[in-house]
Protein backbone atom coordinates (compact mmCIF):
# COMPACT_ATOMS: atom_id res chain seq x y z
CA UNK A 1 0.00 0.00 0.00
CA UNK A 2 1.54 3.13 -0.46
CA UNK A 3 2.55 6.00 2.01
CA UNK A 4 0.05 8.63 0.25
CA UNK A 5 -3.12 9.63 2.32
CA UNK A 6 -6.11 10.67 0.02
CA UNK A 7 -6.64 14.56 0.62
CA UNK A 8 -10.48 14.43 -0.67
CA UNK A 9 -13.23 13.17 -0.51
CA UNK A 10 -14.18 9.81 -3.17
CA UNK A 11 -12.95 6.36 -2.55
CA UNK A 12 -9.73 7.01 -0.54
CA UNK A 13 -11.29 9.13 1.81
CA UNK A 14 -14.47 6.46 2.45
CA UNK A 15 -11.71 3.35 2.37
CA UNK A 16 -9.75 5.73 5.52
CA UNK A 17 -13.13 6.44 7.16
CA UNK A 18 -14.69 2.54 6.91
CA UNK A 19 -11.41 1.69 8.36
CA UNK A 20 -11.19 4.36 11.14
CA UNK A 21 -15.05 3.68 11.99
CA UNK A 22 -14.49 0.45 12.21
CA UNK A 23 -11.15 0.06 13.67
CA UNK A 24 -13.02 2.14 16.59
CA UNK A 25 -16.11 0.08 16.72
CA UNK A 26 -14.33 -3.63 17.06
CA UNK A 27 -12.11 -2.15 20.04
CA UNK A 28 -15.63 -2.34 22.11
CA UNK A 29 -17.63 -5.10 20.30
CA UNK A 30 -18.86 -7.33 22.67
CA UNK A 31 -22.83 -6.21 22.04
CA UNK A 32 -22.80 -6.63 18.49
CA UNK A 33 -19.94 -8.54 17.74
CA UNK A 34 -21.28 -11.05 14.86
CA UNK A 35 -23.10 -7.80 13.71
CA UNK A 36 -19.37 -6.38 12.99
CA UNK A 37 -17.58 -9.60 11.89
CA UNK A 38 -20.74 -9.02 8.54
CA UNK A 39 -19.82 -5.50 8.35
CA UNK A 40 -16.57 -6.14 8.27
CA UNK A 41 -17.17 -8.82 5.04
CA UNK A 42 -19.08 -6.64 3.63
CA UNK A 43 -16.90 -3.67 3.54
CA UNK A 44 -15.11 -3.09 0.13
CA UNK A 45 -11.68 -2.38 1.99
CA UNK A 46 -9.88 -5.37 3.31
CA UNK A 47 -10.79 -4.24 7.41
CA UNK A 48 -8.11 -5.89 9.88
CA UNK A 49 -9.61 -8.11 12.39
CA UNK A 50 -8.25 -9.50 15.86
CA UNK A 51 -6.53 -12.55 15.46
CA UNK A 52 -6.19 -12.39 12.35
CA UNK A 53 -2.47 -12.09 12.93
CA UNK A 54 -0.44 -15.32 12.12
CA UNK A 55 3.15 -15.49 13.37
CA UNK A 56 5.25 -17.83 11.12
CA UNK A 57 7.73 -19.95 12.16
CA UNK A 58 11.14 -19.20 10.73
CA UNK A 59 14.32 -21.61 9.69
CA UNK A 60 15.87 -19.81 12.24
CA UNK A 61 13.64 -20.27 15.26
CA UNK A 62 12.27 -16.36 15.00
CA UNK A 63 8.59 -16.25 14.06
CA UNK A 64 8.02 -13.50 11.03
CA UNK A 65 5.43 -11.50 11.76
CA UNK A 66 2.45 -10.86 9.37
CA UNK A 67 -0.94 -8.87 9.27
CA UNK A 68 -3.66 -10.53 7.43
CA UNK A 69 -6.47 -9.47 5.52
CA UNK A 70 -9.01 -11.04 4.50
CA UNK A 71 -6.27 -13.51 3.01
CA UNK A 72 -3.76 -11.20 1.58
CA UNK A 73 -0.85 -11.43 3.54
CA UNK A 74 0.87 -7.85 4.17
CA UNK A 75 4.55 -7.22 4.95
CA UNK A 76 5.59 -5.92 8.86
CA UNK A 77 6.11 -2.38 7.42
CA UNK A 78 3.51 0.14 8.69
CA UNK A 79 0.98 0.57 5.79
CA UNK A 80 -1.24 3.40 5.75
CA UNK A 81 -4.27 0.87 7.05
CA UNK A 82 -2.20 -0.11 10.08
CA UNK A 83 -1.79 3.94 10.73
CA UNK A 84 -5.18 3.42 11.14
CA UNK A 85 -6.29 0.89 13.10
CA UNK A 86 -3.64 2.57 15.65
CA UNK A 87 -5.56 5.69 15.24
CA UNK A 88 -8.87 4.29 15.77
CA UNK A 89 -7.72 2.04 18.81
CA UNK A 90 -6.27 5.15 20.45
CA UNK A 91 -9.48 7.02 19.79
CA UNK A 92 -11.39 4.17 20.93
CA UNK A 93 -9.62 4.51 24.82
CA UNK A 94 -9.85 8.31 24.69
CA UNK A 95 -13.51 7.24 23.66
CA UNK A 96 -13.91 5.12 26.96
CA UNK A 97 -13.07 8.18 29.17
CA UNK A 98 -15.99 9.94 27.86
CA UNK A 99 -18.98 7.11 27.43
CA UNK A 100 -20.37 8.69 30.65
CA UNK A 101 -21.12 11.87 29.27
CA UNK A 102 -23.65 10.38 26.57
CA UNK A 103 -26.93 9.68 27.98
CA UNK A 104 -28.79 6.61 27.62
CA UNK A 105 -31.80 8.90 26.52
CA UNK A 106 -30.19 10.59 24.05
CA UNK A 107 -28.79 7.44 22.16
CA UNK A 108 -32.53 5.47 22.90
CA UNK A 109 -33.67 8.71 20.95
CA UNK A 110 -31.14 8.23 18.10
CA UNK A 111 -31.90 4.61 17.90
CA UNK A 112 -35.33 5.18 17.44
CA UNK A 113 -34.45 7.91 14.57
CA UNK A 114 -32.17 5.88 12.71
CA UNK A 115 -35.41 2.94 13.06
CA UNK A 116 -37.38 5.15 11.06
CA UNK A 117 -37.53 3.74 7.70
CA UNK A 118 -38.96 6.41 6.35
CA UNK A 119 -35.55 9.08 6.80
CA UNK A 120 -33.27 9.78 4.33
CA UNK A 121 -29.48 9.95 4.73
CA UNK A 122 -29.16 13.02 5.16
CA UNK A 123 -31.92 12.86 7.53
CA UNK A 124 -30.26 10.74 9.44
CA UNK A 125 -26.77 12.92 9.71
CA UNK A 126 -28.92 15.47 10.41
CA UNK A 127 -30.14 13.36 13.41
CA UNK A 128 -26.49 12.63 14.34
CA UNK A 129 -25.29 16.02 14.17
CA UNK A 130 -28.53 17.43 16.13
CA UNK A 131 -27.04 14.62 19.13
CA UNK A 132 -23.76 15.49 18.60
CA UNK A 133 -24.70 19.13 19.56
CA UNK A 134 -26.84 18.14 22.63
CA UNK A 135 -22.99 16.78 24.16
CA UNK A 136 -21.20 19.28 23.07
CA UNK A 137 -20.95 20.75 26.27
CA UNK A 138 -18.97 17.62 27.69
CA UNK A 139 -16.18 18.03 25.44
CA UNK A 140 -13.30 18.15 27.36
CA UNK A 141 -11.72 21.43 27.77
CA UNK A 142 -8.41 20.07 26.78
CA UNK A 143 -9.12 18.43 23.73
CA UNK A 144 -9.54 19.76 20.34
CA UNK A 145 -12.77 20.45 19.16
CA UNK A 146 -12.18 17.99 15.88
CA UNK A 147 -11.10 15.23 18.03
CA UNK A 148 -13.49 15.55 20.67
CA UNK A 149 -16.14 15.29 17.95
CA UNK A 150 -14.53 12.69 16.18
CA UNK A 151 -14.36 10.57 19.23
CA UNK A 152 -17.91 11.54 20.27
CA UNK A 153 -19.50 10.64 16.35
CA UNK A 154 -17.94 7.43 16.39
CA UNK A 155 -18.92 7.05 20.62
CA UNK A 156 -22.42 7.70 19.78
CA UNK A 157 -22.07 5.46 16.81
CA UNK A 158 -20.88 2.61 18.94
CA UNK A 159 -23.49 3.41 21.35
CA UNK A 160 -26.41 3.11 19.34
CA UNK A 161 -25.15 -0.29 17.65
CA UNK A 162 -24.82 -1.64 21.33
CA UNK A 163 -28.42 -0.59 22.16
CA UNK A 164 -29.90 -1.96 18.85
CA UNK A 165 -27.19 -4.34 17.12
CA UNK A 166 -29.39 -4.72 14.31
CA UNK A 167 -28.89 -0.94 13.48
CA UNK A 168 -24.84 -1.42 12.99
CA UNK A 169 -25.13 -1.12 8.78
CA UNK A 170 -26.78 1.95 8.90
CA UNK A 171 -25.37 3.60 11.37
CA UNK A 172 -22.03 2.97 10.45
CA UNK A 173 -22.97 4.00 7.03
CA UNK A 174 -23.88 7.28 8.47
CA UNK A 175 -21.16 7.56 10.66
CA UNK A 176 -18.62 6.89 7.61
CA UNK A 177 -20.14 9.94 5.88
CA UNK A 178 -20.68 12.22 8.30
CA UNK A 179 -16.95 12.31 9.08
CA UNK A 180 -16.37 12.10 5.27
CA UNK A 181 -18.41 15.67 5.19
CA UNK A 182 -17.52 17.19 8.60
CA UNK A 183 -14.35 15.95 9.53
CA UNK A 184 -11.95 14.24 7.08
CA UNK A 185 -9.44 17.04 7.06
CA UNK A 186 -8.92 16.28 10.30
CA UNK A 187 -9.09 12.74 9.85
CA UNK A 188 -6.39 12.79 6.71
CA UNK A 189 -4.17 15.22 9.09
CA UNK A 190 -4.37 12.73 11.50
CA UNK A 191 -3.33 9.83 9.50
CA UNK A 192 -0.64 12.01 7.82
CA UNK A 193 1.02 13.03 11.25
CA UNK A 194 1.21 9.47 12.37
CA UNK A 195 2.72 8.13 9.44
CA UNK A 196 5.76 10.99 8.79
Amino acid sequence: MDSEVSNGSGLGAEHITNLLVFGFLRNNDRDFHQELEVLGQELPVQVYLEGDREDELQTDGSRASRSFYHGRIEPDSESQDEVIHNIARHLAQAGDELDHSIQPTLVRQLAAQFMNGSLSEEDKRNCLAKALDEVKTSFPRDMENDKAMLIMTMLLAKKVASHAPSLLRDVFRTTVNFINQNLFSYVRDLVRNEMD
